[in-house]
Parts: structure tokens; C-alpha cells; sequence
């Protein structure tokens, strides 16, 4: 059996469906995955067979007759490894329900232990160090099992049979408090007690999770919420909040059944939901924005935190703005000392550190807006192909991995414009590829010469193969409708990507293939005064759009508008836009212009601004390399003129809301991706890239789609914006690597 099949409790299952069919044999992790060996009557192994595919209906299966028969027991045997890696790793899940159950009961043995665990729950990629999936192959190896604990991994009728993270009070993992100086304040469910108690009081608080350090104050106390907002340097981008059950969360958001699942789900990720008026939750947590990050407690260590608490909890991830998370206890207590007025450490060593996974619902359908604990890594099938690297771009960063018989993309680590994110892109290719049994030997990076990516990419000594921005966020959305081997119709919209001719990219209309593409259509190219201070900055890029439609600028403006770099993109016009409607001046975060957009559109306006086409769009078929860039048979791409809307909305600003000029332009964009997959509906229409994480964007195009009959992908499990690239950057290489038979193009 082969797919996500170690670390889930599947070996025991098997086990007892066996001996239920009363066969001989055994079964054990491997580096393919789980083995299984039976003997018996032909009945007997068919109605097993059967069990299994209806027991496992997702997993991958193939068997052949043995050469001996087994004959006694049913038994889980040890497992052995080999030269690669034939299976997924397993992934961390919170706690489940049974386990809670125990942990709140007075009577259990394991009555409020914090690192409660079963062979279905628990922490898992973050604890490994190595494949098959076993104790021996973790960090709880150092945890010597006591008599019942080992009672009940031996009993085939106990629910901990063959788990291999069970533990206890007595012998597990245990957590201490100590204050800023690294002094030892509180021990184990004593220290939780304590850490609840100076939460009420308004403190910071550093927690040790499944995956890393946590920062954890009252969500309620506007103080506390902008002490930690100062401390960690975050002025304004959005703080998550923990809550004890959906209910609660109902309190102060929407939470529609497809969200409800969400926040249920074994990963535990942190769900973007729409807000209620009227919550009793500080102002600063989301400020400008009428949504919220919200998840449930990860472990029971977080359940009886926020229990004790008695309110929501902010919850964000342990380090300072714009680095990795922390996940070293000495490197914790220097390095947050600044930020935690205590913390909360336990023994249990984390081997991969992630952060908490983040995901919004469009309709039924759950968007990955950040793979990791719970979601990361994802792994694809890719049976052909030499081993390689793919580094993704400079934010959002994630490694991907071919590892010869599947694509692996790993946990998204941040953007490489710090020094430490950097080493732990560096700790990520190196650990991805020891667990995976793998050594690349080709090196896949983004074509921006001067990426931290493709800096490491060249400096390796292995064969290099570049891949053009855009086509990779398409080859993403490929992948994950299972189009690789057709041609698609491309949206692939974004803030910033390097383009074939040396602007910066991000409004793209790509007829594309897994191996080749055409520059169809792009967003009509404005300058940006200022070069990237006009990300920060929006009013740059709104006096730019003005200059454009005949609006009056500074002559001083003006040369430097003439004189920025010009871009064809999409995320930047957002920005333009929502400076003209919204009057904003400044940002701290890339995108955040464009959320606040989002934010005031009111539904109830049905009008739409339109784009204007320079050109007709030109469909043909993609093109090698040496066609890059061009727009049909020699003829230049169109263009998306943007300029009707701006002298509309400049008209528009006098005598109509801020929320009815946001809703018509999000309708021009969404009826303007509709009316290029019109233009050619036998080609499927994927949608790529950070602005379609928009979900008033994404509900219209759904809609219109739908109304139309447009076959328009929309974006789901992978990554939409740049945390998906690595994983489409191996796709291309794997398929030139088909095409021109070499081992990177």
C-alpha cells in the first residue's frame, strides 16, 4: 500500500481485519509504503482484499503471489527501510476527539496530560527524523515506555495498539513555565494553570506546540494585543485567534458548513472567516479587515489553555515579523525574551518546525492559502523523472522535491528576505532531501537573476534549469486539476514576477502546456515611481495610473513615474485602485491595500466597470522557448487596458461609495477572466497566483462561470499564491526533461 499510509494507524486496522478473516501472516512500514503479507483460502484473501480497498479507498494498492505461504499468527512485524522513499510522510493532526475525552476525564490515567496521543492523532512530520514511520524513527525515542504504556501497545484490542507516539504522565514528555531570565517558575499541569492566570492578567505568553513556539495573549484586551503587535514589529497584519469549539467561534464570524469542516479537520488550520458586528474581540486584531483568522485548539495542551482562560486567544506564530518560527527551547528563550513576559517549554525535540496551515472557503471548496502542519508536505505521484530540487521565488517560500517517482512540496518556511529565513530554506532542502533518500541532481529556480533562490540554485554544483514565473504558478493549478498533459488557458495573476523581457509580470494571459507557453494577453504596463517603495507606498501607484488618463501630476512625480520600472501587474492595480477609493498612503504588508479593498465591497451593487482589449486575443498553441513571450503567429500579445475603469472610478468617486466603486471594479476583473475563457471554451481556464486568494473575486467568477457554463478551475489544495511555485517549477523541468531527453532542460 502506498500513499499517506505511515503514522495513521493503519497497521493495526490491517492487523485486525486479518486475524477477523483468520489468515496468517504480517505487516509492516517500509520505504514503499506498508507491506502486507497473508496466507489463506482463496475466499479468505479475496474478502480481505476487499476489506482493505473498502477500508482504505484512497490509498494505492498492488500485490503478487507469494513464494512461501506464512503460516501461524497475524503479527506487526519490524520495519525496514531502503535506498528511497516510496510513500508519503506522515502529517501532523490534532488531537482527536477520544483523546480529548481522556484528557478531560478525572478518572483516566491520563487526565489532563498535555501530550496525549493515540495511533491516529498526534504530532508526527514535526517529531521525525527518518522513514518507515517508527518510534525508533522519531523524537520520542528518548521516552522509555512504562509497563501500561507498553501493555497497551501490545494488545491488539486497545485503541494504542502499535501507536507510536503513546505516552503518559509517567513517562512521556513533560512542560515547564520559566520567566524571561529562563528561571523555572511552574512544573508541569501546574505551569499551565500559571500560564492561564497570566494571560487573564494581560501578558505575552511563548508556548512550545506540536510544530514550534507560539505567542499567545488575551484576544479581548486591546492592551495585551498591542503590546504584542509592538514587540514583534507586526503594525497591522492579521492576528489569529484560538477558540474552544465552533460555537464559540459562531459568537464573532460566519462559519458555514464547508468552514465548520474546516475547522474540524484533523489539520487544524487556521480558517479565514467573514466577521460579525458587535464582537467582543479587540479592534486590533484584524484592523481595516472584515475578516479573521480563526482555528480550534491543536492539542489538549491548547484546550485546557483556553479553558482555563475562559476567552479567545490570539495564536500567532513565535517569532519576530518576517522570520521562521522558533522552535528551540535555549533559542526561544533569548530570542522571544523580548517579545513573551514567560513561557511555556516541553522535552519533546522538534525535528521539522512548521507553522500553523492557513486555508478560506469559496462555496464547498477550501483554498490552501499556507501549507503546513497538517497540510504539509504534499505529495503527488510523478512515476518518471530524475531527482531535483525546485527553491520556488523570494516570497512565500516552499521546497519542493522530485524524488523520482513523485513530487514532494514542503512546508511553506517565509519570504528569503532575512537572513534567517535563509538558513532555513538552506536546514529545508537539506532535511527534505535526507528524509526522502534523495540527492538532486538538478537544481530548478525561478528566472529573476537576483532571487536568494537562484543565487543558492547556481552556487550548487548540479545541473540548473530556470523557469519563467508565471508559467510555474500555472503549472501549479495543472497539477492540481490533473491537467498536466493538457494545454490550459492561464490566469495567472500577481504582484511581482519577472517576465521574458526583463519588467516585472503579474497580469498574464498564458496559453500554456507543462513544457511550453504563450504570452496571450497582459494587463496594459504602468510604471511605479519609485521602483518597490510603491508597494509600501499605493498613492505611487495610483498618481501613476492617473498620469495615464490625462490627470495633472507634479513634474517631479512625473520623471519619476517615467523613469520606475514598468509592470503589466495585477496585484499592483489592485493596489492603484484601492488607493484612488480608499485615499490609503501606506501599508506594511504586500496585498494589504488590496484586502482592505476586499473588505468594504458592498454585494449589493450588481454594475461592473469593464477592461478594453488593445487587440483581439490571439489562441494557437504554446510555444518552446525561443517563442517566449509572443502573442500568436508574430504578433504581440494583447493588452487589458485599465484605463476606461480608472476614469470612471475618478468620476465615480464624487457620487458613489467606496463599497459600491470596490464591487464594480472586482466585477470588471472577474467578468474579464470570464470573457477569455469564453473566447475559447475548449480549453480549460485555471486561475493562479495571490490575487485570486480574493474571495470576493473568486465568489463572482464561481457565479459567472457557472451562469455561463465555463469550464474556469478554481484554485484549492495547493497553494495559489507563491507557496505552490517550487512544486509547479519540477513539473515544467520534468516535462522538457521528457521533451528534449535530457536530464534538466
Amino acid at each position: 500500500m502506498r500513499g499517506l499510509v505511515q503514522g495513521q494507524g493503519v497497521r493495526p486496522m490491517i492487523a485486525c481485519l486479518a486475524t477477523q478473516q483468520s489468515l496468517a501472516g504480517s505487516v509492516c512500514n517500509s520505504s514503499n509504503g506498508v507491506e502486507i503479507s497473508a496466507s489463506g483460502s482463496a475466499g479468505e484473501l479475496e474478502t480481505f482484499i476487499d476489506k482493505l480497498r473498502q477500508t482504505f479507498p484512497n490509498i494505492e494498492f498492488s500485490s503478487e503471489p507469494a513464494e512461501h505461504a506464512e503460516i501461524g499468527d497475524f503479527r506487526i512485524v519490524d520495519s525496514h527501510g531502503g535506498d528511497h522513499l516510496h510513500t508519503a510522510v506522515p502529517l501532523d493532526t490534532v488531537t482527536c476527539p477520544d483523546c480529548i475525552k481522556e484528557a478531560r476525564s478525572i478518572s483516566d490515567r491520563r487526565f489532563g496530560y498535555p501530550f496525549i496521543t493515540c495511533a491516529k492523532c498526534g504530532p508526527r512530520y514535526s517529531i521525525l527524523r527518518s522513514m518507515p514511520f517508527d518510534r525508533g524513527a522519531t523524537t520520542m525515542d528518548r521516552f522509555t515506555m512504562c509497563p501500561r504504556c507498553e501493555a497497551e501497545y501490545r494488545d491488539p484490542l486497545d485503541r494504542r495498539f502499535h501507536a507510536q507516539t503513546i505516552c503518559c504522565p509517567d513517562c512521556g514528555p513533560q512542560c515547564w513555565m520559566t520567566d524571561r531570565r529562563g528561571k523555572r517558575v511552574a512544573e508541569a499541569s501546574n505551569a499551565i494553570k500559571v500560564i492561564a492566570e497570566r494571560i487573564i492578567r494581560g501578558q505575552i505568553v511563548a508556548i512550545k506546540g506540536i510544530c514550534g513556539y507560539q505567542l499567545v495573549c488575551d484576544a479581548t484586551n486591546d492592551e495585551a494585543v498591542g503590546n504584542l503587535r509592538m514587540r514583534k514589529a507586526r503594525p497591522s497584519k492579521p492576528l489569529p485567534v484560538m477558540v474552544d469549539n465552533v460555537d464559540a467561534a459562531r459568537r464573532f464570524a460566519h462559519v458555514s458548513d464547508t468552514e465548520r469542516a474546516a475547522l474540524q479537520s484533523s489539520a487544524g488550520p487556521i480558517v479565514l472567516l467573514r466577521t460579525l458586528g458587535g464582537a467582543k474581540l479587540s479592534p486590533s486584531l484584524s484592523p481595516n479587515l472584515n475578516t479573521i483568522g480563526v482555528m480550534l485548539p491543536t492539542t489538549s495542551l491548547h484546550l485546557m489553555l483556553v479553558n482555563r482562560v475562559g476567552r479567545p486567544l490570539v495564536v500567532t506564530s513565535g517569532n519576530s515579523h518576517g522570520s521562521p518560527i522558533i522552535y528551540k527551547n535555549e533559542v526561544a528563550q533569548q530570542e522571544l525574551a523580548f517579545i513573551a513576559d514567560v513561557f511555556l517549554h516541553h522535552d519533546r525535540e522538534i525535528t521539522h518546525p512548521i507553522d500553523d496551515s492557513v486555508v478560506g472557503c469559496i462555496g464547498d471548496r477550501v483554498m490552501t492559502i499556507r501549507a503546513a502542519r497538517g497540510i504539509a508536505p504534499m505529495t503527488f505521484a510523478m512515476p518518471t523523472g530524475s531527482p531535483a530540487i525546485a527553491t520556488g521565488g523570494h516570497q512565500k517560500v516552499a521546497v519542493a522535491i522530485h524524488t523520482g517517482n513523485s513530487l514532494v512540496l514542503g512546508p511553506h518556511i517565509g519570504d528569503m528576505s532575512h537572513e534567517s529565513s535563509r538558513l532555513r530554506f538552506m536546514e529545508n532542502v537539506s532535511l527534505l532531501s535526507s528524509l526522502h533518500q534523495v540527492d538532486p541532481s538538478c537544481a530548478v529556480h525561478d528566472q529573476h537573476p537576483e532571487y536568494f533562490t537562484t543565487h543558492w540554485a547556481e552556487q550548487n554544483d548540479v545541473r540548473r534549469s530556470d523557469v519563467q514565473h508565471h508559467h510555474a504558478h500555472v503549472a501549479v493549478a495543472m497539477l492540481e486539476h490533473d491537467l498536466v498533459d493538457r494545454t490550459v488557458l492561464g490566469m495567472s495573476f500577481d504582484g511581482t514576477g519577472y517576465g521574458d523581457d526583463g519588467t516585472i509580470w503579474g497580469g498574464e494571459v498564458l496559453l500554456a502546456s507543462a513544457a511550453e507557453y504563450r504570452r496571450l494577453a497582459h494587463v496594459r504596463p504602468f510604471n511605479l515611481p519609485g521602483g518597490e517603495a510603491a508597494i509600501r507606498q499605493p498613492w505611487r501607484i495610483a498618481k501613476s495610473l492617473c498620469s495615464q488618463v490625462g490627470t495633472p501630476i507634479d513634474n517631479v512625480l512625473q520623471y519619476a513615474i517615467e523613469h520606475g520600472p514598468s509592470t503589466s501587474s495585477m496585484g499592483r492595480l489592485f493596489d492603484g485602485v484601492a488607493s484612488l477609493v480608499l485615499g490609503i498612503e501606506s501599508v506594511d504588508d504586500e496585498g494589504e491595500a488590496a484586502m482592505r479593498l476586499e473588505s468594504v465591497c458592498d454585494g449589493e451593487e450588481q454594475a461592473a466597470y469593464r477592461f478594453e482589449f488593445t487587440d483581439s486575443v490571439h489562441f494557437g498553441s504554446p510555444r518552446p522557448a525561443s517563442g517566449r513571450g509572443a502573442g500568436g503567429e508574430g504578433l504581440p500579445p494583447s493588452q487589458l487596458d485599465w484605463r476606461p475603469i480608472v476614469r470612471d472610478i475618478l468620476t465615480d468617486r464624487d457620487r458613489l461609495s467606496p463599497g459600491r466603486i470596490g464591487m464594480k471594479f472586482h466585477r470588471a476583473v472577474a467578468n474579464l477572466v470570464c470573457d477569455l475563457s469564453a473566447q475559447n471554451e475548449k480549453i480549460p481556464c485555471v486561475l493562479c497566483g495571490g490575487v485570486f486568494q480574493n474571495r470576493i473575486l473568486m465568489e463572482i467568477i464561481q457565479e459567472t462561470a457557472c451562469e455561463r457554463g465555463l469550464d474556469i478551475r478554481l484554485p484549492g489544495r495547493i497553494p495559489v499564491n507563491d507557496g505552490g511555485l517550487s512544486v509547479g517549477q519540477l513539473v515544467i523541468a520534468q516535462s522538457r526533461q521528457q521533451r528534449n531527453r535530457q536530464p534538466c532542460a
